[in-house]
């Protein structure tokens, strides 16, 4: 349809279409750019709203989490609380007959104690830090305030963790636990066993629990619970609850129930939520898969608390949330409506915060921005369509005077010239139009020239792009090329023809070369020829010339050639034709009576192949180059001549072969006469020969027989006999020496043996045949050990004697007898007499069991049992007065010992008369000559004092490793972490990695107005002396900056130092103490954007403008003594821009061994991987630093504390 309309219409539509289209996607573009930036508006409000509430509500959780934490430790508690687990679950309260009612001391003197405790240690901390300061009712509004960790301190939690051990009424109990819920405002406090039977409560009312799933889920650990409602009282309450593990090794159910009107009233709070916003706070059930609602969402009036299955909840915010994901984007709410929503997971009770608002709410306001685009648009359409028409009018006009030249153009009629009649593009056509036609009048003037046969005719394309004229060039090339070829053919099947007839008139090599390369050489213009021809008569075939010519006269030339050898062998051994242009300066060379020795220009070798073999070669000489045809010709003789070159060798050959035939059978005949003679002769000779060999075959057969007979009398032998030459090489060795060493009697006979003895056995040996040499009439009898074939040595009795005198021996003979299983025997019975004294003499009971009876006993069972050895020795172990205890181990052993074949240890009690034993028994098997189990061998070493020692030193560790990690709790609470200082900072991370429980390195962190103090400290030593040193670090850096109200990093270290040396007396001459503290101290003005820093040991690494600085420490250490060059530190301030990071750590982190090498990390390495990593945020920082680290550190043992800290404006 629209190659149909006309140009002008094509114009005007393709305008209107344009503008249509530019009008419709900027309405569009401008919709949805103002719809996403309300969009965008709204996301960052919800996601600031959801930030706000999700942090609020886990400092809300933490609280309580650290009262469940500090409850389960609780000495009251673990030690107090009586359980007596039921076997199913009662209905009704028992509060007494559970319970102890000895009189313990009070616990609420111990948290009356501790508060007062608390209140003067945090007494020099300001408000934010003061714990005893925070009011602990729990409630919604003080959850910015409250700390994290250990929030019961400040009723005295510690002090009464810490308490000497004691027993606990249940009156105290009750006691501890009511002051507990008034201090926190708890709605109550229960304590039940496992099956869910209260033990004690604040509120005497209380049933017993019967949820399954909340008895179970607290069991695992911390739990909260879903929403319950309190009808009596008219609140929404949630459980709080853990494990307490007591005792007396069993484990008590602690439950708080937590009243959730604050946390009601944050979510309800409506603002920056508009009509239709608000928050909604959910819990999945990982059994069940049903996600709870845990409060009223805002636009349902129903009171009761929503559930969905989670396949079937379409609310994919609510979901991702629950399954602890953060995000924010569009979402379909419960209700089915497409809304606007940020989500968050509160990780510390594994709940699901979702804040959203209506999409309706939202875009309400641009819907009818759209309408006025889209209006004013259609006013842009229809002015633009007229204008596009007039001016499609204008431009069409030319148009069609070109159209009518075409469309003469087209029908083959050239007109004379068209006329340019506007000087734009149209213009331009008309002359490229006139132009074209010019160009097709000379083309066609060109191509009738061209078929009158006149190839000569002169022409030029118009450009190297004229597709026509060159295509007539070509034609023409290719007519005159054709032309040319024909002749050439001609001429060589001319040639094929009269070569023909002379092969067929000449059966002679010669002749038919001579008559050949004369031919060829005036055929192709050259000035000399050669035939070469293969000698097949020789050992290596070679082509040997057989005529030549030159200047047509017959040169009597010779030449020979082996295949490769020179040009005419290289042609042969390639099979292939050569054509020379370039000719060696040793090559032939012409001589004729004007020219003189003259050197060729072209040399043509052409092999004669026929049947893949080669039978001779040409090779042609001239002063001109031999074109293609000529080549193509002498190839195409090439294989004729291969042919007629093997037909005249293979008569030649049946000529001679007949002549050698005819000869030879001359001379056979006379040859016959004379073996005829001979014949005759050698049957006389033959009969006298066979009479004299049947008597003596008659005598080789006994001595035959009575040779096998000493062969099987020597294979059989126990002994291997062996015969020695004077110079003690063996002559002759006993077939029995196969079945003994291994060796057959060649590898043995006619060598030296003296290798294969023993190195310890080489003189005894050489001593034998000196004896037998000095004193012929003695006998020698010598032991050793003889290496076998298979490289085991054995040992070897031999008795020699002197038989030199004796000329048919004439040699010295060595009995040899395999003497090993004896020796074993005599001294398996050494070692048994050895083992019978040890034993007897031994500290250890040794028994040896042979089929459940014992063959042996020592006489120390005699101290265990009071009875003699003799009263056990051969009686069955059941059978003896052994305890049955005993009896029973025993015998257990000796099956295991049966089952696995192998050595067996194990401890047992030994009931006895020194009372209750352990013993360590070592049960050995034994075997006899099969490698079938003989006896059990039963080694019991008392152990019974060892036992007791380990069993002290467990519980004295037990001891030390509570105290420690409960130093560790106290540090952590001290100590700032990530979520700490990401408040103030955040984009930063502290690396912190103790090398044991506690640490000697700690983070140190302070704001005083807009200044933020941070430091990372590196105390002497580690574990619990390091820990000791940094709280005295520790609380001088809050003295100094807190009260003193010093500013100046190198004045606060400079007061550092001085506590230091103070507080450890390292001022005084008779100190002891080298302790002190390496320290890099920064003070960060974010709103400035300014660092100061000043350090001890420790440098600061600079990230500014992409650019490393590193600024190092003083060179000498807070406290440790006095040095002689010591001075003042020195403050150091740099001034930063945004994106600009700085790091500093403790030596711990580049003092770490590992990598390929087992090297340290190194501070060169430390300061590349900082450079790599400051572009990038500082939570990936950390996770990179993190990696790369323990990467390098491997499996590798720590080497000291680590911390670094990473800071990015």
């Amino acid at each position: 349809m629209l190659n149909r309309l006309t140009i002008s219409k094509k114009i005007t539509a393709l305008v209107t279409t344009v503008v249509i289209f530019t009008v419709i996607a900027i309405s569009l573009l401008s919709y949805k750019l103002a719809k996403n930036t309300i969009r965008n508006g709204y996301i960052e409000n919800l996601t600031v709203i959801a930030d706000s509430k999700s942090d609020k509500l886990e400092t809300y959780f933490n609280h309580h989490i650290s009262n469940l934490k500090l409850l389960q430790n609780s000495q009251t508690l673990q030690e107090g609380v009586k359980v007596v687990e039921a076997s199913s679950m009662g209905m009704g309260m028992d509060m007494g007959g559970a319970f102890d009612f000895s009189s313990p001391s009070s616990t609420s003197d111990e948290t009356d104690d501790f508060t007062d405790e608390s209140a003067e240690e945090f007494s020099e901390q300001p408000s934010e830090d003061d714990f005893s300061s925070l009011p602990m009712a729990g409630g919604f509004d003080d959850m910015d305030s409250m700390p994290t960790e250990a929030p019961l301190e400040d009723m005295g939690m510690v002090s009464e963790m810490s308490a000497p051990a004691s027993n606990f009424s249940d009156e105290d109990i009750n006691t501890f636990i009511s002051n507990v819920k008034s201090i926190n405002n708890y709605e109550d406090i229960y304590i039940a066993n496992s099956s869910g039977k209260v033990l004690y409560s604040t509120d005497q009312s209380k049933s017993n629990i019967s949820d399954p799933s909340l008895l179970t889920e607290t069991l695992s650990g911390i739990n909260f619970s879903n929403i319950h409602k309190d009808t009596d009282l008219g609140i929404d309450y949630v459980y709080a609850s853990a494990p307490v593990t007591l005792t007396s090794g069993n484990r008590a159910l602690l439950f708080l129930k937590v009243n959730m009107a604050s946390v009601y009233s944050e979510l309800n709070d409506s603002t920056g939520l508009g009509k239709t916003g608000e928050v909604i706070l959910a819990r999945i059930d990982t059994v069940s898969k049903i996600i709870n609602f845990l409060n009223h969402p805002r636009n349902v009036s129903d009171s009761s608390f929503k559930t969905h299955k989670e396949g079937e909840l379409k609310f994919i915010a609510l979901k991702n949330a629950t399954r602890g994901q953060n995000g924010a984007g569009y979402s379909m709410d419960y209700r089915g409506k497409e809304t606007v929503a940020a989500w968050r997971f509160i990780p510390n009770v594994k709940w699901g915060l979702v804040a959203k608002i209506d999409n309706e709410e939202i875009f309400q306001e641009i819907d009818s921005f759209l309408y006025t685009l889209l209006g004013s648009g259609l006013v842009i359409v229809v002015i633009s369509t007229l204008i596009s028409l007039l001016f499609s009018n204008f431009l069409t006009r030319p148009l069609d005077a070109l159209k009518k030249t075409l469309e003469l153009v087209g029908n083959g009629i050239l007109p004379e010239k068209v006329e340019k009649k506007s000087n734009d593009e149209l213009g331009t056509m008309a002359l490229s139009l006139n132009y074209l036609v010019q160009t097709l009048k000379r083309t066609a003037h060109f191509a009738q020239q061209i078929g009158e046969g006149n190839f000569d005719a002169n022409f030029k394309p118009i450009s190297e792009e004229d597709d026509l004229g060159i295509s007539l060039v070509n034609m023409r090339d290719n007519l005159i090329e054709a032309e040319k070829r024909d002749k050439q053919r001609n001429w060589i099947v001319t040639g094929v023809a009269e070569i023909g007839e002379i092969l067929r008139a000449h059966d002679n090599l010669e002749t038919l070369g001579d008559e050949t390369i004369k031919y060829i050489i005036n055929k192709i213009g050259a000035v000399q020829g050669a035939f070469y021809v293969i000698n097949d008569d020789e050992e290596i075939p070679a082509l040997e010339m057989a005529s030549s010519f030159a200047y047509n006269r017959k040169k009597h030339l010779k030449g020979k050639f082996r295949f490769a050898e020179g040009l005419i062998g290289q042609a042969a051994a390639e099979k292939d034709t050569i054509l020379r242009t370039e000719i060696p300066a040793d090559y032939v060379t012409i001589t004729s009576g004007i020219l003189g020795d003259k050197r060729p220009t072209c040399i043509l070798i052409v092999p004669l192949i026929t049947d893949e073999k080669v039978y001779g070669v040409l090779e042609f000489a001239g002063f001109g180059k031999f074109d293609q045809g000529k080549v193509r010709f002498v190839e195409e003789l090439s294989l004729i001549l291969a042919r007629t070159v093997f037909n005249i060798k293979v008569n030649e050959r049946t000529r001679k072969l007949l002549q050698e035939s005819q000869t030879m059978s001359a001379e056979l005949q006379e040859k016959q006469e004379i073996l005829r003679q001979n014949a005759e002769e050698m049957q006389a000779t033959q009969e006298e020969l066979q009479n004299s060999n049947n008597k003596l075959e008659e005598q080789i057969e006994e001595v035959n027989r009575t040779q096998k007979r000493m062969q099987l009398l020597l294979e059989n032998a126990s002994e291997v006999i062996t015969i020695y030459e004077e110079d003690e090489t063996i002559r002759y060795i006993s077939p029995s020496v196969e079945p003994i060493l291994g060796f057959s009697q060649k590898e043995m006979m006619g060598i030296s043996d003296i290798n294969k003895v023993h190195p310890d056995g080489v003189e005894a040996f050489k001593n034998m045949f000196k004896v037998l040499k000095e004193n012929p009439e003695e006998q020698v009898t010598i032991q050793y050990e003889y290496k076998t074939k298979e490289g085991n040595y054995i040992w070897l009795e031999s008795t020699g004697t002197n038989f030199m005198s004796n000329p048919a021996i004439h040699g010295l003979i060595v009995n040899s007898t395999d003497i090993t299983e004896r020796r074993r025997a005599e001294q398996e019975q050494r070692m048994r007499s050895k083992m019978q004294a040890l034993s007897e003499n031994s500290v250890d009971l040794i028994a040896r069991l042979e089929s459940d009876s014992i063959s042996y006993i020592n006489p120390v069972i005699e101290d265990y049992t009071g009875r003699k050895p003799v009263d056990y020795l051969n009686h069955k172990v059941s059978e003896t007065d052994l305890h049955q205890q005993v009896l029973e181990s025993w015998l257990k052993i000796v099956e295991e010992v049966n089952t696995s074949n192998s050595k067996i240890t194990t401890e047992m009690d030994f009931p006895s008369e020194m009372g209750d034993r352990v013993m360590q028994v070592n049960a050995i098997p034994e075997y006899d000559e099969s490698e079938v189990l003989e006896s059990v061998l039963v080694v019991s070493h008392d152990i019974t004092d060892r036992k007791i020692i380990e069993l002290e030193i467990q519980n004295k560790n037990k001891k030390i490793a509570d105290s420690i990690n409960y130093a560790k709790r106290i540090q952590n609470a001290i100590l700032p972490n990530n979520v700490v200082i990401n408040k103030v900072l955040p984009d930063s991370f502290i690396l912190y990695k103790p090398k044991d429980v506690v640490s000697g390195d700690f983070p140190w962190y302070v704001q005083v107005g807009e200044d933020i103090y941070m430091a990372a400290v590196d105390c002497t030593g580690h574990g619990v002396p390091g820990a000791l040193l940094s709280l005295i670090g520790y609380f001088l850096l809050n003295d100094i900056v807190r009260s003193r109200k010093i500013s100046d990093p190198g004045l606060i270290l400079d007061q550092l130092d001085e506590g230091v040396t103070t507080t450890l007396r390292q001022d005084q001459d008779d100190s002891k103490t080298k302790d002190g503290m390496d320290i890099a101290l920064c003070k960060i003005n974010v709103k400035k954007q300014t660092v100061e820093y000043s350090g001890a040991h420790r440098p600061l690494y600079v990230i500014k403008d992409g650019e490393m600085q590193e600024i190092k420490g003083n060179k000498f250490a807070i406290g440790g003594g006095i040095y002689k060059n010591q001075t003042n530190f020195t403050n150091h301030k740099i001034s930063l821009s945004k994106g600009d990071s700085f790091f500093f750590c403790s030596d711990g982190f580049p003092d770490q061994f590992g990598g390929p090498d087992n090297r340290k990390f190194g501070p060169k390495r430390t300061r590349e991987l900082i450079s790599e990593i400051h572009d990038k945020p500082m939570q990936e920082a950390y996770k990179i630093i993190d990696k790369e680290w323990e990467d390098w550190k491997s499996d590798e043992k720590q080497t000291d504390d680590v911390l670094l800290i990473g800071i990015k404006f």
